[in-house]
């Protein structure tokens, strides 16, 4: 008897990169945008006063 498991990413894109690697891709991402988000904190004040002041629209 010989099963068979459907393999979605198959014949696609996907197919060849393993876990760790897009593991490795996405928490990369992750950090560049918090890391970014935190200089962007420090280091500019104008961004920091339009978005509360758009916040205090809503």
């Amino acid at each position: 008897m010989k099963c068979d498991h459907r393999n979605l990413l198959k014949n696609t894109s996907l197919e060849f990169p393993r876990t760790g690697f897009w593991m490795v891709h996405v928490l990369g991402a992750m950090f560049l945008v918090l890391f970014g988000m935190r200089l962007a904190v420090r280091n500019a004040s104008i961004p920091i006063i339009a978005y509360r002041l758009f916040k205090r629209l809503r």
